[in-house]
């Protein structure tokens, strides 16, 4: 896993086939789609003031106030949901992702808008997934999302909607947004009604430098499937073999804000726990999280892995095996993607003249 010294060209990072298994639709909003929804709401938000969400670095104002603006303000109608859908998946569609499971909080956004059932939401996002399919040839899924800076029972409330109104593109139940003094362990009840309902389960853990613990909490208590973050597993080399034993996938994202923020720039491709993991045994695949408000593409999520974090192709071609084994679809349709997307990977190769080594 060392960093090779030919150039790469980014028409290669753009053509290689992909898959997006850690994204939060809210964060793929389009800055001019944003910015009309707020006009015709009369959103307490200047366009100035909304085009800061879009600054990468020193963002005057973050992803999550981004969120709990949208939340409150903006999407507020089906068919608002039913677009911010559809554009990202046509975005993504664009980058030649193949397949992506979409994060949805919808506890904030139902909170705000009680005349939006959660049946209606949850049917415009996933018939924008269907009509996306069809168009762009981009297959989809939705993870509904603890919002754990809610209460407990508020999850508990959402998984009874996610039963009550089953969709065959919901898959499964994550949690998410800020994990800071919000340990996953206060969820437990509803990570397990998740899990009986036959729902794949993940969660955030370790991504805002919080303690492994939580990661741990996350592997025995809450019973995931998959992981997304765990950047402090690292400091528990026991977490790190056990996670390893149970052959568990770990969705990273090259451009998490936290180490953004607190590694200085100079030091921050050497010193970001991304760089690590997988030469420390562990199954990770790269995402693009909040895209639009990250000013991030899957190409260059793809393109981060190589130039900052020094993995060679040969490790990219491992990382792609990772995501599929990580997605939740069923192993007919994982031997059949992984064929083909190995294929197109070295095909993306040949045309490059480049070897994965």
């Amino acid at each position: 896993m060392s960093k090779t010294s030919v150039v790469v060209p980014d028409a290669f990072f753009q053509e290689i086939p992909k898959v997006d298994i850690h994204c939060h639709l809210y964060g793929t909003i389009r800055e001019s789609t944003l910015k009309e929804f707020a006009c015709a709401s009369n959103a307490p938000l200047s366009q100035s003031e909304i085009g800061d969400f879009y600054v990468r670095g020193e963002k005057p104002r973050g992803v999550l106030h981004a969120f709990r603006f949208m939340e409150e303000f903006i999407l507020d109608s089906a068919d608002r949901l039913y677009r911010l859908t559809y554009e990202c998946l046509e975005d993504m569609a664009a980058e030649t992702v193949r397949y992506t499971e979409l994060f949805w909080n919808s506890t904030g956004t139902l909170k705000h808008h009680p005349g939006l059932s959660f049946e209606l939401a949850q049917s415009a996002i996933t018939k924008a997934m269907s009509d996306a399919g069809i168009a762009f040839g981009i297959e989809s899924r939705l993870i509904h999302a603890i919002d754990r800076q809610a209460q407990a029972e508020d999850a508990v409330s959402m998984v009874e909607l996610m039963m009550r109104h089953r969709d065959p593109l919901a898959v499964g139940m994550g949690i998410d947004y800020l994990e800071t003094d919000h340990p996953p362990e206060g969820f437990w009840k509803s990570f397990q009604m998740a899990r009986e309902a036959g729902f794949r389960t993940t969660a955030h853990a370790g991504e805002f430098g919080c303690h492994w613990r939580n990661i741990e909490t996350a592997i025995k208590l809450l019973q995931v499937d998959r992981l997304d973050h765990c950047y402090t597993i690292l400091d528990n080399e026991d977490l790190i073999q056990e996670c390893i034993a149970r052959d568990l996938v770990i969705t990273v994202v090259p451009t998490n804000s936290y180490y953004m923020r607190t590694l200085a720039r100079e030091k921050w491709a050497d010193k970001h726990p991304i760089r690590q993991m997988a030469r420390r045994g562990l199954r990770i695949h790269p995402n693009t999280d909040d895209p639009t408000f990250h000013n991030i593409t899957p190409a260059l999520v793809w393109k981060m892995m190589h130039e900052d974090f020094g993995y060679s192709l040969q490790d990219l071609r491992s990382f792609m095996v990772n995501g599929l084994d990580g997605a939740w679809i069923d192993a007919d349709r994982r031997r059949l993607w992984k064929a083909e997307q190995l294929a197109g990977f070295d095909a993306a190769l040949s045309r490059h003249k480049l070897i994965a080594a």
